[in-house]
């Protein structure tokens, strides 16, 4: 066995025990079945509230709310209030994120890489690149990251306070919505491009 197929096996035992996002399984298992890919994370795109100490401050970030669907207003006041009355400290920056759909591919070799990487490309993920190449004289690997453009970082509070009225919420909630059904219509395409790839 290669070290190729090594990672992609632990890859394979990995998402069996953790799963995927149900948008995204048909691509990952298509991905999945040739064997010069394997799927190493994914998402299919996502409404987050986070808190965090400050910007940068990755690690100190606490989500109050993920969705992977169009999310009301309603449902983000209401995350936000839970966090209060939960006890949890009302310090640090409150932000509502939109991310678009994310896959991280491994390839057997450079040319399967740049084939993935014209199909993703060509189904609208125009953010896509080789991420990193590694030991390919030993069947290492190359790994492709699939995403879109759809993506919307906005602060809404700090310390416990509110920046924006309601009706702005509203506002950035109609567009990270609009954002998040744009990638999950490349995820359809994506998985339609695929398809025709294999059949060639």
């Amino acid at each position: 066995m290669t070290m190729f197929e090594e990672q992609k096996k632990r890859a394979l035992e990995k998402l069996r025990i953790r799963g995927a996002d149900e948008e995204i399984a048909g691509i990952i298992e298509k991905i999945n079945s040739s064997e010069d890919f394997f799927t190493t994370s994914s998402c299919s795109g996502r409404i987050v509230l986070i808190c965090l100490p400050e910007i940068g401050a990755k690690r100190e970030a606490k989500f109050i709310g993920k969705w992977h669907r169009a999310v009301t207003k309603e449902e983000v006041l209401e995350a936000i209030k839970l966090k209060s009355s939960a006890g949890v400290s009302n310090k640090g920056e409150v932000w509502l994120l939109s991310q678009s759909p994310i896959l991280h591919v491994a390839c057997r070799d450079l040319e399967k890489a740049k084939a993935l990487l014209r199909i993703a490309i060509e189904s609208g993920f125009k953010y896509s690149s080789i991420k990193a190449i590694s030991n390919l004289k030993d069947n290492g690997k190359v790994v492709v990251e699939i995403v879109s453009t759809e993506r919307m970082d906005v602060p809404v509070g700090k310390d416990g306070v509110m920046f924006c009225s309601e009706a702005y919420i509203d506002f950035i909630l109609s567009k990270a919505n609009f954002m998040l059904e744009r990638g999950k219509e490349k995820l359809k395409r994506f998985y339609y491009n695929l398809s025709l790839k294999k059949k060639a």
